[in-house]
């Protein structure tokens, strides 16, 4: 039965006044506010019936994009709020990969007026209670029989050294922090990750096991590890208090619990001081106070470190949905933490890749045509010389000094370059995407396929697939591994829209015509740009033989695509010297930095291009054979 807005709800001992916002049990009130209250009132409004996460979203979030640690949070806090156990739930049950269930059936009253007997047990229930126990008797008796059956199997124990972080719960009074607290686990989780002995779960899995509520020996079983962090973070009035314990999930046993209460003005070192008590507390061969000194965050401003974990919070949106926007918004949060602490390297290096990204990769549109190239360019060197001038390490500034050496097409140091920095930072992700670029400049598409290896193999391990790794994979001609890697992400995170999109290419490219229609489901229905979906249209018209739809779809593209998607789409229809006048305007000195990012396309023809080709002689760059496309409209003719 549907319950009327503005009801007081009453549910077994508890009664949910939304009017006053309050919530008591047996009338002795409980503190719960914000969002939390809002998800509870939904929830028992809705008693006794599965409510998808979407629909959640939908309804207490007004359908904004935020994460499933959000959630996750708000129920913790609604289940520690009313003694709700998550391991053997009688309030809330969670339907893992669905939704949330609240279990007791929810009735409207008056206000003023007294719970009646509805809201407490029947008689009938009484009369059942025994055959309940009994039943209950019977299948916790077959449970052991199994367990002890297959006592013989249990996994190998994990290693001594590893760990899972737990998401952070946010217990601010407003629970306005979800943000802050999805941003700080993960930079401690960036920062464990430099310890080099210690193994660190997947972070979605972790955050999975979260939702589910999984005991230490369920987190030992699922996660192969033998240790977990867990924390929670309080943020009033003008203080920050993160509380933080490390157990043992063999029988969980707390090996070390830490409290750090800090002035908001000093909130930078907590992470760092996590990651160095943990190196501590599990005897890791990295000295602790090396690992202190490399994970130091770059900034002393609480102001530019927040605004820098806002910049991080929806770089990660924009690759879940694939909406320029939440990439602007990012962009100008990087901008605010630089302009904030003007010493604050990695915000000069994550500003930077913003304004004059890869020209081919989706994201890349950030600063729209109230920019020219030139100043885009401009604006990308000076944050760039920053981020060197100002690196904490030469270590770091290796990788930013590669970056601008192959923006100045200095090809053949950006690549030796880069190799230093990785020799040192091995874990980097963003670094072997970025070497795989120099290698496809270089024709070197073996190197390319390593990188899209490791890419695949380090995002795989943080439990946030990078969507690069299929696409570095295609552009290494490995359709087949592009698609067996696709496959692999998707089953961790179906709902991405930009892997969807980057899985849609690589099935076609190997042949997978069906399993490219599913993730084209996905595309059209995402946030990304019109012009990306109708190309993911074009293509799949191509593989199907559909020739007059593609061109039709072509057709579309060209008011409103730019470069890349208006080169593309000519590739597509086989008409390369229509591809090779779009991208002549490049060919010049100035346009060059451009131009030499097609080249990590397979199916780039630098030879049609005079200017390039005498830069690349310079270098000494051999440019390779132009690929075909498998599934152009009409194959695109080898050079």
């Amino acid at each position: 039965m549907a319950l009327a807005d503005g009801a007081v709800l009453v549910a077994g001992p508890f009664r949910l006044d939304m009017r006053e916002r309050r919530l008591t049990r047996d009338g002795v009130a409980i503190p719960l506010s914000g969002k939390p209250l809002e998800l509870l009132e939904f929830l028992m409004k809705g008693s006794q019936r599965l409510i998808n996460k979407d629909e959640i979203f939908e309804r207490v979030w007004e359908g904004r994009a935020i994460s499933e640690a959000v959630l996750t949070t708000a129920i913790r806090q609604i289940r520690a709020a009313l003694g709700d156990d998550a391991r053997n739930p009688a309030i809330i049950e969670t339907v893992h990969g669905k939704g949330y269930r609240f279990l007791i059936p929810a009735t409207s009253a008056a206000r003023g007026a007294r719970l009646t007997s509805a809201a407490a047990p029947s008689h009938a229930r009484r009369r059942a209670a025994p055959a309940i126990f009994a039943a209950v008797l019977l299948l916790a008796f077959l449970l052991a029989a199994v367990i002890f059956s297959r006592a013989g199997s249990r996994p190998a124990s994990p290693p001594a050294k590893s760990i899972a972080v737990m998401p952070f719960a946010d217990l601010s009074p407003e629970a306005d922090a979800a943000w802050f607290t999805e941003g700080l686990t993960e930079e401690i989780v960036t920062s464990i990750a430099r310890t080099p002995d210690l193994r660190i779960a997947s972070r979605r899995a972790a955050e999975t096991a979260a939702r589910d509520g999984a005991t230490p020996a369920a987190l030992r079983d699922r996660l192969g590890v033998a240790t977990v962090l867990e924390g929670a973070v309080r943020r009033t009035e003008g203080r920050v208090k993160v509380t933080a314990h490390l157990f043992r999930t063999s029988d969980g046993f707390q090996l070390w619990t830490q409290s750090y209460d800090r002035a908001e003005n000093d909130v930078i070192t907590i992470q760092e001081d996590i990651a160095v008590d943990i190196a501590r507390a599990l005897d890791t061969v990295l000295d602790p106070s090396k690992l202190a000194a490399m994970m130091k965050a770059g900034t002393a401003s609480p102001a530019a470190y927040e605004a820098y974990l806002i910049g991080v919070a929806f770089s990660r949106r924009n690759l879940l949905g694939g909406d320029i926007e939440d990439a602007r918004r990012s962009a100008a949060a990087f901008e605010r933490a630089r302009e904030i602490d003007p010493s604050f390297s990695n915000a000069h290096w994550r500003a930077a890749l913003a304004w004059f990204n890869n020209e081919t990769r989706m994201d890349s549109k950030v600063f729209g045509a109230e920019f020219s190239r030139e100043e885009r360019l401009t604006a990308y060197e000076h944050r760039v010389d920053a981020a060197i001038a100002t690196a904490s390490n030469e270590i770091d500034a290796l990788k930013y000094r590669s970056s601008r050496a192959s923006m100045r097409l200095q090809l053949k140091p950006a690549h030796d370059l880069m190799l230093q920095y990785l020799k040192a930072r091995p874990r980097d992700i963003d670094a072997w995407e970025q070497l795989a670029t120099l290698a496809a400049y270089a024709g070197d598409r073996r190197s390319v396929a390593r990188a899209a290896e490791r890419v695949h193999a380090l995002s795989m391990e943080s439990g946030w697939p990078w969507s690069r790794a299929v696409t570095i994979s295609v552009m290494a001609m490995k359709p087949e591994l592009a698609a067996r890697r696709a496959r692999a992400q998707l089953r961790v995170n179906p709902d991405n829209a930009t892997l969807n999109y980057q899985a849609h290419r690589a099935f076609l490219w190997s042949g997978a015509i069906e399993d490219a229609k599913k993730a084209l489901v996905y595309v059209r229905s995402s946030a990304m740009a019109e012009e990306n979906k109708l190309l993911a249209e074009m293509r799949q018209a191509c593989a199907e033989g559909r020739i007059a739809d593609a061109a039709r779809f072509r057709e579309r593209i060209e008011p409103i695509g730019d470069v890349a998607a208006r080169w593309q789409a000519a590739q597509l229809m086989g008409d390369q010297a229509d591809a090779n006048r779009i991208l002549a305007q490049f060919d010049n000195e100035e346009g060059l930095p451009t131009l030499l990012q097609f080249m990590f396309h397979p199916t780039f023809d630098a030879t049609a291009f005079p200017a390039l080709m005498r830069r690349l002689e310079i270098e000494g760059v051999r440019p390779v054979r132009p690929a075909r496309m498998p599934m152009a409209c009409a194959t695109v003719p080898a050079a």
